[in-house]
Order: C-alpha cells, then sequence, then structure tokens
C-alpha cells in the first residue's frame, strides 16, 4: 500500500458500517421505516367483505387485499363505513337482483348509489379514486387480471429472455 494514498476511502467504508450498524441497532418507529404514515388500527368491518363477496359473485376474496381496498376506499371518502353499512342493509332489506341493484339505488336517489361502482372498481381494476386522487392498489392480483390469468399474462411484466417481447409471437415456432 502506498503510504502517502489518502485514507479517505476506508475512513468512508468504516463511516458506512458504523452507520449501518447504529441503525440496525435503534428501533426505528415502523412507519418512518416503513413509509407508511398509517396510524388508524381499526379493523375492517365485516360488511365490507360480505358486501364486497356479494357484489362480485365470488364466496371467497383475498383478505389482505380487502384490507388494503377498505383502507384506501376510507382514506378517499371518511364516510365510506357509513355508507357501506346502508348499502348492506339495504341490500339486506331490499335483496335486489345484482342486476337491478344500480336501477333500485338510483331510484330510491339513495346517498351511496355510487359505492358498488366504487367497490367493484376497486377489486377488478385495483384502483380506488380517479383523476390526480387516484391511487393504484393492486395491479397482477386485481380481478381483471385473475380472471385472465390463465391466458394473458399483466402487460408490465415480460416471460421470457431479454428482448423476447420484440418478436412477433405468431412468427415465432
Amino acid at each position: 500500500m502506498d503510504p502517502t494514498a489518502s485514507p479517505v476511502p476506508r475512513r468512508l467504508l468504516l463511516t458506512g458500517l458504523l452507520a449501518s450498524y447504529s441503525f440496525s441497532i435503534f428501533n426505528l418507529p415502523t412507519a418512518w421505516a416503513t413509509g407508511d404514515s398509517k396510524t388508524d388500527t381499526t379493523p375492517m368491518p365485516e360488511a365490507f367483505v360480505k358486501v364486497s363477496q356479494w357484489l362480485t359473485g365470488r364466496s371467497t376474496l383475498d383478505m389482505a387485499q380487502a384490507e388494503r381496498l377498505h383502507t384506501a376506499l376510507l382514506a378517499q371518502d371518511g364516510t365510506f363505513d357509513t355508507q357501506l353499512a346502508l348499502l348492506a342493509a339495504f341490500i339486506a332489506q331490499k335483496n335486489p337482483d345484482l342486476a337491478t341493484l344500480q336501477a333500485a339505488l338510483d331510484t330510491e336517489k339513495a346517498r351511496f348509489a355510487t359505492l358498488p361502482a366504487s367497490i367493484l372498481t376497486a377489486w377488478y381494476v385495483g384502483v380506488v379514486g380517479s383523476g390526480v386522487a387516484a391511487r393504484c392498489v393492486t395491479y397482477e392480483a386485481s380481478l381483471m387480471s385473475l380472471a385472465v390469468a390463465d391466458r394473458l399474462k399483466p402487460p408490465s411484466y415480460a416471460y421470457g429472455p431479454y428482448g423476447s417481447w420484440s418478436r412477433n409471437p405468431l412468427a415465432i415456432p
């Protein structure tokens, strides 16, 4: 080693190692460490799952995804749970067909008439809200992607070697 060489790289390495060790020892707040600013630990209402199952026609739904969607819908509209309870009561009381639900809500001029579309959009498209307030909650696990997963792959994923996306699939033997 050259005695005239600067010890700065060694000092930088030691400083970096010491800093990473220090961060690993200290208990950082979870919200800061994960970037999650959610402090509300209110449990997801069972009504959200029941209404979602009824609207989607699926007997089982991914509960982790349900929690994420519920959290996003609640963040978009603070009255979401209240409107959800009203929608659940409306469905239980009127027992409409899924095909006639929206017409029944419009006829009654229910203040929660847009809720079924919001819930279905969240489940099928994976997006909550619209315009600049739109928030993508899920993409690959959205119900629209799962419905065609046996034949189609999400368009942002390349399933093959580098450049395989550039060849015409019909020309490949």
